[in-house]
């Protein structure tokens, strides 16, 4: 029996009609050639099947689905996998290798668990919504990009509260041709990209009207040299854009790479812990907290407000991007930007590098504070390389840089706790505070964010 369910039967795939009917698992297992089968409290899908346009498959609550050995379902119609409860995708047995889900229409995904298997994304007018699910173990055979895949192009989708866990190529992604509007926020990645490839957690390509918004995240990788980055957005085929690229309040630790950025487009890196982010065995070769790479020119990157530390170059700047990593001396500016940057810890070969403009353009980067105990010029340029350093390379304007205000704090109204966050050394979440080491993110009402740890 088992020899019969490993193998994939040579019969004709099960095609649904087409006429708008609903599927459940249930329904398809009574269908003598769907292929699927009912044993031991589970769906047992041994072939492909399909599910045709304007036809719908449905989730149902607690159900269990085992997929056998490179087993591929598509969805061509309305994939309604959103039970109350809970389900769970799955392999049939320990040396399967199922591929998992194709859906081209319309889908929601909501309250399941998908283990060993993969989901690509593509054709939906209205975007796909993901809430509440769990990828992990995921082996690359559906799609060798990642555990969830986005392969067209498309806006409106949202994955929220969802966890990644030990799949070993990216966990999200898109191609290099495929700019996806999305948001992600407050999802768990952990350890993903276990091949050890060189691909980031998270690896989107941006471009058109799109907007890509990852936010309160974390984003926690193996803790050993690979070549697995945390956060990568990229606009490899200069493609014309006018959306916006928002990277804000991640906590990014224990990657290749913190963020990673290449290509023209408009970025925001705002309000992110960045700690380190530097398992490369060669510095020459990554180990930024923030890297920016954009050889033609174009676009805007705005750098506000981030704790980097522990890496081997704090921030990274090769080519022609626009930086703005603190503007500060025209509040009514536009492009005014307080920066409040923090570098901590960052260097290699007994040298600290807090910022390095290997490009020809002007750099502001003021109202950070520095790896350096005074904030003066003088100091402040031993941590910094740009155009004091070599002459081809732009200046960067790093003064004022931060300072203590001195002013009476009993004069000062206090800011106020907005909102406090809870994180184990897994990087897993929390309302309350975990037994043992907590990492405590606190956000305050004038905008500030304090991370200190506790022991319960």
């Amino acid at each position: 029996m088992l020899a019969a369910i490993a193998a994939t039967s040579a019969s004709a795939q099960y095609v649904s009609p087409g006429t708008g009917k609903m599927f459940t698992f249930a329904d398809l297992a009574s269908i003598g050639n769907s292929g699927v089968t009912f044993s031991d409290g589970a769906y047992v899908v041994e072939q492909n099947f399909t599910i045709s346009n304007k036809d719908t498959l449905r989730l149902q609550s607690n159900d269990v689905i085992k997929l056998g050995d490179k087993v591929e379902v598509i969805v061509e119609g309305v994939a309604d996998f959103a039970p109350v409860d809970t389900a769970t995708v799955t392999r049939v047995l320990d040396s399967s290798n199922p591929k998992g889900f194709r859906l081209r229409g319309d889908g929601r995904l909501q309250h399941v668990t998908f283990e060993y298997v993969g989901v690509t994304l593509s054709g939906s007018n209205d975007g796909y919504t993901i809430e509440n699910c769990t990828f992990k173990l995921y082996n690359g055979k559906l799609s060798t990009g990642s555990a969830l895949t986005f392969s067209a192009p498309g806006g409106s989708n949202v994955i929220r509260n969802c966890y990644f866990v030990d799949n070993i190529v990216s966990a999200i992604s898109s191609g290099a041709n495929m700019p996806v509007g999305v948001i992600i926020d407050k999802c768990h990645f952990l350890r993903n990209t276990t091949g050890k490839s060189n691909r980031p957690q998270i690896n989107l390509t941006c471009g058109g009207d799109y907007d890509v918004i990852i936010s309160n995240n974390t984003v926690i990788g193996i803790g050993e040299p690979t070549l697995a980055g945390g956060i990568g957005v990229s606009n490899m085929l200069n493609m014309a854009f006018s959306g916006k690229v928002v990277l804000k309040n991640n906590r990014i630790e224990n990657n290749r790479y913190g963020i990673a950025m290449i290509g023209a487009m408009n970025l925001y890196i705002e309000d992110n812990y960045l700690l380190n982010n530097k398992f490369e065995s060669n510095p020459q070769n990554g180990g930024s907290g923030i890297s920016l790479y954009n050889s033609a020119g174009g676009g805007k990157v705005f750098i506000k407000g981030n704790h980097i530390e522990n890496s081997f170059w704090g921030i990274t700047i090769i080519g022609k991007p626009e930086v703005n990593a603190g503007k500060n001396e025209d509040r009514q500016a536009a492009d005014y930007n307080p920066g409040e940057n923090v570098f901590v810890n960052n260097g290699n070969n007994d040298h600290l590098y807090d910022l390095y403009n290997n490009g020809p353009n002007i750099v502001y980067a003021q109202g950070n504070k520095w790896n350096v105990t005074v904030q003066d010029s003088a100091s402040i340029e031993e941590v910094v390389t740009h155009k004091v350093d070599n002459n081809v390379l732009g200046e960067v304007i790093f003064m004022p840089a931060w300072q203590s205000t001195g002013i009476n704090t009993a004069d000062v109204p206090i800011a106020q706790v907005v909102g406090t966050r809870y994180f184990n050394l897994l990087g897993f979440e929390a309302k309350e505070p975990f037994k043992g080491i907590n990492i405590v993110v606190t956000r305050y009402s004038d905008g500030t964010i304090r991370t200190h740890k506790v022991l319960k």
